[in-house]
């Protein structure tokens, strides 16, 4: 094939492109446009909705002090009796993970990474539990002021719940630990230690190629799925303040995660950018 007849092939592929770029551009702005006037319909059936509740007397039932004093009095126990399930439910399954791992010949990495499966669940549900219980701390705080009690019942139950929190954390650590133990003597060239400030980022550092492809993807996604819950939040948050009286730290605090989300995440891709360039 002659000089000129590859250019024509080259120019005709490009221009190919061109048109596949201009149409896939008009398929997403017409989804965009779409998804914008669903928002906005929905939101103004919202507030319409909302106003006709207001004009017609219509308001949410009061809870009543009893009720208040009752959970008050409960929600040390939850907060003690969730926090005991997931020690013992952890404890038991990562002590089934180990007696498989004394059973594994070495070689068998099917088997391997099943435990490590295993191991994983306990690990990854004691970071959820840890916002779970941050949560549950803020409303035994919550409901230990609304409560009218008297001093020495109160601050019994203020030194309840702050050592039922801190109970919380020995539990997440505990479980941790064991479970980090196990992975590190499955895996010997993994490094870091939970008493260690840098833990994270040494463990990262001792992982190979594909599992820091793996954390990188993970962490993409987190981005993405916090993007979109600040948004949904913001929204929440912003109907609140004006048919409900929310005030504007609900928005504030949303806008202020948001932000920093989406700084540290440039950041990083800066900081990665520039890493490759200087290779």
């Amino acid at each position: 094939m002659s000089t000129d007849k590859i250019k024509e092939e080259i120019v005709k592929k490009e221009e190919q492109k061109k048109v596949a770029r201009k149409k896939e551009d008009k398929k997403y702005l017409i989804i965009m446009i779409v998804l914008f006037a669903v928002s906005a319909v929905g939101g103004f059936l919202i507030g319409w909705g909302m106003r006709k509740l207001e004009k017609s007397g219509f308001s949410f039932p009061d809870i009543s002090d009893n009720f208040i004093e009752t959970v008050t009095y409960l929600m040390p126990a939850i907060f003690f009796g969730i926090n005991l399930i997931f020690l013992i439910f952890g404890l038991v399954f990562i002590s089934k993970a180990r007696k498989q791992y004394e059973l594994w010949d070495g070689e068998d990495e099917d088997f391997a990474d099943k435990i490590e499966e295993k191991v994983g669940i306990p690990f990854s549900l004691s970071s959820v539990l840890m916002v779970i219980n941050m949560f549950l701390f803020a409303v035994c705080v919550n409901l230990d002021m609304q409560v009218e009690l008297d001093k020495s019942t109160e601050k019994v139950i203020m030194l309840i719940n702050l050592i039922v929190f801190i109970f919380s954390f020995v539990v997440i650590f505990i479980v941790q630990k064991k479970a980090l133990d196990l992975t590190k003597d499955m895996n010997p060239e993994k490094e870091g230690s939970l008493y260690d400030v840098k833990f994270a980022e040494k463990w990262e550092n001792s992982c190979d190629e594909a599992q820091k492809l793996m954390v990188y993807k993970a962490a993409k996604t987190a981005f993405t799925a916090m993007t979109s819950m600040c948004m949904t939040l913001w929204v929440v948050c912003l109907i609140g303040d004006m048919f409900m009286g929310f005030g504007l730290v609900p928005v504030t605090l949303v806008s202020i995660i948001w932000i920093t989300g989406i700084i540290s995440y440039l950041v990083a891709c800066a900081k990665l950018e520039k890493a490759k360039n200087n290779i």
